[in-house]
């Protein structure tokens, strides 16, 4: 069983928060100093700044204290559909996410398993993030986050679970036609962190429905790695401002006192997923729907918040200012070395050459890799 924070997070032992680096000294002082309805979204921010600083026993703890008050509303059961009902008349205000950052939460708490070389825990995590993406309000649709399928099948890949592995893969395959599924000797799993978080604008009468546009002042499109002497490209396969502003597959137009509105449309999602030459017009058809949701237009979406019984609040646009745009990945045998060189490329194919870095590839006991990096740092953001 994990092992939890107390409830609310409202002390570290001052030991730990001496070695903390400022950064990050600052964003787990800000659970217990801000309000208490920001605690979750605190929570979450501060631990993909611990993960990405290095500092995993602290992002386990603080994504584990975050999802245990989610996951006591979103869950599938009678009782938390009766606490959501409440919550959505009463408790609107205190931050639970929205799909796809409670289905991110999970997504960061498989990453941590699989480091700790416990896959059983983390597809546990991948599974429970795909159910939230199916969360929309109080309407079940389904869900079509292909980031979480691939890696509840690699985690069944790699515990030697071929039926399982093979099932996920197959309905991975109808939202990503032509992904290239892992071989039986691929042993190491590459995911790499792009761009900045979708954002949450105030549009409407008086601010009170929520505008989604896609994070600003970023380049990066494209992964490619150095590694063994080979040059070796990443697929992109999902785009976290594509699930923000959708639901199920389907683009919203609008939520409104939590009634969501769909844009009227029969494109699907696509997997145009070859070649790091035709990345900038993959992006449309492979996440987006018809006009170009990464052109920059706009998805209408959230929930308004009751300031109280009878007045209408502004829209909640808080959002995880320190996801990424797009996850990247790759699987391949596990090569002699264990240093990888990661670079960026624009929308043009060139390299970015003051994002390349170099990361290192980590092997549990049982032989299996894996190597995680992002773009830009975590204290990158955009705010609201």
């Amino acid at each position: 069983m994990r092992r939890y924070l107390s409830a609310l997070l409202l002390a570290v032992p001052a030991a730990v928060m001496a070695s903390l680096p400022p950064s990050l000294d600052q964003a787990v002082q800000r659970i217990s100093a801000d309000d208490a309805n920001n605690r979750v979204l605190s929570q979450l921010q501060a631990a993909t700044l611990a993960l990405d600083l290095g500092n995993r026993e602290l992002a386990g703890e603080l994504f584990d204290a975050a999802l245990a008050t989610i996951t006591s509303v979103y869950a599938d059961s009678e009782q938390a559909a009766r606490a959501r009902s409440l919550w959505y008349d009463e408790g609107a205000k205190d931050f639970k996410g929205e799909p796809y950052e409670r289905a991110m939460a999970f997504y960061y708490r498989g990453l941590l398993d699989m480091y700790a070389g416990d896959y059983e825990n983390a597809r546990a995590s991948f599974k429970s993030g795909l159910l939230q993406d199916a969360f929309a309000e109080e309407e079940q649709h389904r869900a079509d986050f292909a980031l979480l399928m691939f890696l509840e099948a690699w985690s069944s890949h790699v515990l030697g679970a071929r039926g399982l592995a093979d099932e996920r893969f197959e309905e991975l395959l109808t939202f990503r036609p032509g992904f290239r599924l892992p071989e039986a000797n691929h042993r190491l799993l590459v995911m790499v962190e792009t761009g900045k978080a979708p954002r949450k604008l105030q549009d409407g009468i008086g601010g009170n429905v929520l505008v989604y546009r896609p994070g600003r002042r970023f380049r990066e499109e494209a992964v490619r790695i150095r590694v063994d002497g080979k040059s070796l490209d990443l697929t992109p396969i999902e785009s976290i401002f594509w699930q923000a502003s959708s639901r199920g597959g389907r683009p919203i137009d609008s939520i409104l006192e939590g009634q969501v509105q769909f844009k009227q449309t029969t494109q699907s999602v696509s997997a145009d997923v070859s070649g790091v030459a035709a990345h900038a017009t993959m992006l449309s058809p492979a996440f987006g729907a018809a006009g170009g949701v990464f052109a920059g237009v706009a998805a209408v979406a959230g929930v308004a918040t009751l300031a109280t019984s009878r007045v209408k609040a502004r829209a909640d646009h808080r959002f995880w200012n320190n996801l990424p745009d797009k996850v990247h990945v790759l699987t391949m045998p596990m090569p002699a070395s264990r240093e990888v060189q990661v670079e960026f490329l624009d929308a043009s194919g060139a390299v970015i050459n003051e994002l390349t870095q170099t990361a290192r590839i980590e092997v549990d006991a049982a032989g299996r890799g894996v190597l995680w990096a992002r773009a830009r740092r975590a204290t990158d953001v955009d705010r609201p």
